[in-house]
């Protein structure tokens, strides 16, 4: 919670925190709502192009269905103060041969981007409110697990403001982090880089939403999320840097 989060997905997950703060709202209860965001976070790869990146938002909150930036879920049990859902959620991370500056970089074979499907359990109270993942890559992106633990605590200001701080704990499998970090030995003939394989890693991050109501239709949101990368990931030949901050903005039309 600059580069990827989670090692692989600042930019889309930081997105998603902010329409999660629609599932502590009950009065959002069974609304729809759309709209336009934007995220930025820069590449991890040495040399990369950075680009925003423009999405679509949406954030409804069924009874047993919910929409929440760019995941979708469906609630296995439900209570007032708790949930445990399946969820399919983005892993944004991608990279692109052509998008490097660097020449042996651009020997490499692109990395594209990837989804993660599992379960996602929550529960919240006046103390704040706690959430656990745990998914799995299910596009055919080198497998592998990731899990995540974090707690948040919503701080409204008037009517208007809710400040949301957050802290947590990621960790993922090393198939995954290879698929994105590691050289194999024919990339490494041909670009010159070390082969490298990545293991599995764990890194804290903090991050911070902000959500501004500007009338009974619109809301703003805006969010960043700050992580360490851990040896596994900033070791790798294809890595510059150690630290990784995402950051995104949005607005949206409730209906």
């Amino acid at each position: 919670m600059a580069k990827k989060f989670m090692f692989c997905g600042a930019s889309l997950l930081a997105l998603a925190a902010a329409p999660s703060a629609y599932a502590q709202d009950q009065s959002q209860a069974g609304k729809l709502s759309i709209g336009l965001g934007v995220a930025w976070s820069p590449s991890p790869y040495r040399s990369y192009d950075n680009k925003a990146w423009p999405l679509p938002m949406a954030s409804y909150e069924g009874q047993r269905f919910f929409l929440r930036g760019p995941s979708f879920g469906a609630r296995l049990w439900n209570s007032s103060s708790s949930e445990l859902a399946v969820a399919l959620s983005p892993i944004g991370i991608r990279f692109r041969s052509k998008d490097t500056s660097n020449p042996q970089l651009r020997q490499l074979n692109d990395r594209d981007l990837s989804a993660q499907l599992g379960l996602q359990w929550q529960t919240r109270g006046t103390w704040g409110r706690l959430a656990v993942a745990a998914q799995r890559e299910v596009t055919g992106h080198g497998g592998g697990h990731i899990f995540d633990a974090n707690y948040s605590y919503p701080m409204p200001f008037g009517n208007a403001v809710v400040l949301t701080p957050m802290v947590g704990v990621a960790y993922s499998s090393g198939a995954l982090n290879d698929y994105y970090y590691g050289v194999s030995r024919k990339e490494a003939v041909r670009s010159g880089l070390p082969a490298y394989r990545a293991g599995s890693a764990t890194a804290p991050y903090l991050g911070a939403s902000a959500l501004v109501r500007l009338g009974k239709k619109w809301s703003a949101i805006g969010t960043f999320r700050y992580t360490d990368l851990p040896d596994e990931i900033s070791n790798s030949p294809m890595v510059h840097g150690s630290t990784t901050i995402g950051y995104s903005a949005a607005l949206l039309y409730t209906f």
